[in-house]
């Protein structure tokens, strides 16, 4: 997620802003060879309040593709197509596959065969026929259905809707990565987490059509190729559990490795404090780490003279707003101020054109690598810094932004022997874990067991 409300000058608001002016497809980022090797987490917060706890299991709208040129939608079966403004339902061909592109005149045109569905506005929901309960979104399988929604500009934008159980069993192994079984308690705090961040963007994308993208603006999704028995047990485990403040959901921000100890909200982005939002040690009682066991804890990364003139002058660009960053030579880099919890709070750049100054969590951003990877946390000391036209050399630890879970740690929590309710409770201090629903069926208010 790129959406971030802070001032004029964001860099990931301006990422935001790319994304629809791009017309960017296919946002959903699992590799078709499955989850991810390792955690990832919630790129960048939802500034919007949460809602009050539903009282059955909801139904969520992730969008897969944001303005394809097309999408094919089918299913092991025939689908059953409806128009989704009246629910009226449009007469399937036998092979059960339909090609969808934006309409000449608004809508969305549909076609499979020899048939075609045409309408001004006309927005489609297509569902397996045959009960399978699954749909297959450019050869992808996906549980539930597929609705396909005209935007302004002659765009679609292609989503899965699906109960929110099920959209668990697709995210949790690409947040958490694979897991043993002595880490399950890890995974089992990490379905709570990713429940509670969906249920607190419901309906927070409607000028899109839905409510979560299935990448790393919201949640990364995958559908079913993605899922994995050691998740889908930890979803099933804990359904319907949802971390609340106040009787509402709370903002479950998470992260790979927080190196230590985990910021506030206000440290990273421009967003109101929360008191379960604070910032936490993360060390064990000998002092070490709990999120040491991830590979990359401790880092350094380098840049050549060019390089560092190269990611410097897009990513200046991109935070300031601007087409282009007269750079010049790189002059000097240097840290201006740290935050509570040791991260840098504003990075100077200094060229022989200018001063500019990235701060917080957009420095990140600001020193993006050529590749498109950025930099893996603010907890850096530059170790050599330009001087006469050099290049630069940080050392760091941790991965992510660091607000709320740190999930490495929570591994090695888990690894310790810890429970996940524990595991929550050290990183979102003070929220309560409750059962908001049954899956599948009516709340159970009270505390989850």
């Amino acid at each position: 997620m790129s959406e971030v409300p802070a001032g004029a000058r964001t860099l990931a608001s301006a990422l935001a802003g790319a994304i629809l002016a791009a017309a960017c497809a296919s946002l959903g980022t699992a590799g078709a060879g499955g989850a991810a090797a390792a955690p990832g987490g919630v790129a960048a917060p939802a500034p919007a309040e949460q809602g009050a706890l539903p009282s059955r299991e909801p139904w969520l709208r992730v969008g897969i593709e944001v303005a394809p040129d097309s999408v094919v939608v089918g299913a092991r079966g025939a689908l059953r197509v409806r128009d989704l403004a009246t629910g009226a339902e449009i007469a399937p061909p036998a092979a059960g596959t339909w090609t969808l592109f934006p309409s000449e005149g608004g809508g969305v045109l549909a076609v499979a065969g020899g048939d075609t569905v045409r309408g001004p506005r006309q927005d489609l929901l297509l569902e397996a026929r045959d009960g399978a309960d699954e749909v297959r979104i450019d050869g992808r399988a996906y549980r539930g259905g597929a609705e396909v929604v005209a935007v302004s500009g002659r765009r679609i934008v292609v989503i899965n809707r699906l109960r929110l159980e099920d959209y668990l069993l697709g995210v949790v192994p690409l947040e958490i990565g694979p897991r043993a079984p002595e880490e399950a308690e890890a995974v089992k705090a990490q379905a709570v987490a990713a429940r509670t961040y969906a249920l607190a963007n419901l309906g927070r994308r409607d000028s899109l059509g839905f409510d979560v993208f299935g990448s790393v603006q919201d949640q990364v999704y995958g559908g079913i190729e993605a899922e994995r028995p050691e998740a889908a047990e930890a979803v099933r485990a804990t359904a319907g559990q949802v971390l609340t403040w106040r009787g509402r959901p709370i903002r479950a921000y998470y992260h790979a490795d927080g190196g230590g100890r985990t910021a506030a909200v206000h440290e990273v982005w421009n967003l109101p404090d929360a008191p379960y939002l604070r910032s936490v040690t993360d060390l064990r009682p000998d002092g070490s780490d709990w999120g040491d066991a991830d590979p990359g804890h401790r880092w350094e990364e380098s840049w050549s003279p060019a390089e560092l003139r190269a990611s410097l002058a897009a990513g200046l660009a991109a935070y300031y707003g601007v087409d282009t960053v007269r750079m010049g030579a790189v002059r000097d880099v240097r840290v201006l101020g740290r935050t509570g919890s040791g991260r840098v709070a504003a990075l100077e750049v200094r060229t022989d054109r200018g001063r500019y100054v990235a701060e917080r969590n957009d420095i990140r951003f600001v020193l993006r690598r050529a590749d498109g990877r950025v930099l893996r946390s603010t907890l850096f000391e530059v170790a050599r810094g330009p001087g006469a036209g050099g290049g630069l050399d940080l050392r760091g630890r941790g991965n992510g932004h660091g607000v709320g879970m740190c999930q490495w740690g929570a591994i090695g929590r888990a690894r310790s022997g810890q429970a996940y309710r524990q595991i929550l409770e050290a990183y979102y201090p003070g929220a309560k874990l409750r059962r908001a629903y049954a899956a599948g069926g009516s709340a159970r208010a009270g505390d989850g067991s």
